[in-house]
C-alpha cells in the first residue's frame, strides 16, 4: 500500500515537474506575444488617428471617420492577435475556434437579429449624406442635435438637455426631418381675433409686426398670412416667416418675440384676442 503511495506522489511530482519546465520553457515566448498583443494596440491607436485625420482632409463626414476608424482598429488588432497566438504554437486551437464558430454562428445569428440589423443600419447611417454629428433632427417622436452615431443607436441631446438613445434601425425605419440640411428655417404662427376685427388692418398689422422684428429683418412680401377658418370664438389666422437658422432654441426665441410683438401691437390698436366662452341660458322653474 506504501509503495502505491510513493508512485502516486512521484507520478505527480513527475507531472508537476514537466508542466513547469514546459511553462519556463514558454516564458519567453509568453512575454513576446503578451509585447506583441500590447503593441497591436498601441499601433492601432496610431493608426485609426491617422485614419481619421486623412478622411477629415478629404472632407468625409465625422461619423464614417469615426466608423472607419473603428474597423480598421480592430482589423489591426485582429491581426496581433492572430500572430500572437502563433508565436504561442496554438495553430490548432484557432482552427478548432473557427470551425466551431460557423455551427455557432448560426444560432447567434438567429438570436441577435435586432443587434445585427441596428449593427447595419448604424455602418449605413455613418455613411449616407441625409445625416450627420451635429445635426438637428425630428424622429419618432424626439427632437434634438445628434451627438454620436455608433453601431447600436443614435444618441440625441434634446432641447431640456436630456440625451435619447433611438436604435439605428428605427431610424432608418422612420420618416426623419434633418432642419440642419437648409440654411434658414420657417416659423409657423397661429392665432385668432374675433368677429368685430377688421381683417385687413389684422393683417396690415401682423406683418408690419413681424417684419419689424430685430432678429428676423424680412420684406413685407417674405412673409406669409392667410385666414384659416371661423372658429366657435374667434377668425383664426397663420404667419408664416423664415429665419436664418436651424437652431431650435433660436427658432424658439424668435417664435416667443414674435407673440409678444403681436400681444402688444392688437393691445395697441385695441383688437381683442378672444377666448372660448361658453354660455348657458336657464330657464325660469315654471311651476
Amino acid at each position: 500500500m506504501k509503495k502505491e503511495y510513493l508512485n502516486i506522489i512521484e507520478v505527480f511530482t513527475h507531472k508537476v515537474t514537466n508542466w513547469v519546465n514546459e511553462f519556463i520553457e514558454r516564458t519567453p515566448n509568453l512575454i513576446i506575444a503578451l509585447v506583441l498583443f500590447l503593441m497591436g494596440f498601441y499601433f492601432s491607436g496610431l493608426i485609426k488617428k491617422a485614419v481619421i485625420k486623412l478622411l477629415a482632409k478629404r472632407k468625409i463626414k465625422l461619423s464614417a471617420r469615426t466608423m472607419i476608424g473603428n474597423i480598421v482598429s480592430i482589423f489591426i488588432v485582429s491581426v496581433f492577435l492572430m500572430f500572437s497566438l502563433n508565436i504561442l504554437n496554438l495553430d490548432n486551437m484557432v482552427k478548432t475556434v473557427l470551425a466551431g464558430a460557423g455551427v455557432a454562428g448560426l444560432a447567434i445569428g438567429l438570436a441577435l437579429q435586432g443587434t445585427l440589423s441596428n449593427t447595419f443600419s448604424g455602418i449605413m447611417l455613418s455613411f449616407v449624406k441625409d445625416i450627420s454629428i451635429g445635426d438637428t433632427i425630428d424622429t419618432s417622436g424626439y427632437t434634438g442635435i445628434i451627438q454620436d452615431i455608433n453601431l447600436r443607436v443614435v444618441k440625441l441631446k434634446t432641447s431640456d438637455g436630456n440625451l435619447v438613445t433611438i436604435p439605428n434601425k428605427v431610424i432608418i425605419d422612420n420618416p426623419l426631418k434633418n432642419y440642419s440640411k437648409t440654411n434658414s428655417s420657417n416659423i409657423s404662427l397661429t392665432c385668432g381675433v374675433d368677429y368685430q376685427s377688421d381683417l385687413n388692418i389684422v393683417r396690415e398689422l401682423v406683418l408690419s409686426t413681424i417684419a419689424s422684428l430685430p432678429d428676423v429683418e424680412l420684406e413685407i412680401s417674405e412673409i406669409i398670412f392667410f385666414y384659416k377658418e371661423f372658429a366657435d370664438s374667434s377668425i383664426e389666422f397663420e404667419v408664416r416667416f423664415p429665419i436664418q437658422s436651424t437652431n431650435m432654441i433660436e427658432m424658439s426665441i424668435a417664435k416667443s418675440h414674435a407673440i409678444m410683438a403681436i400681444k402688444n401691437c392688437f393691445d395697441h390698436h385695441g383688437i381683442n384676442i378672444p377666448f372660448p366662452i361658453r354660455t348657458l341660458n336657464i330657464r325660469e322653474h315654471i311651476k
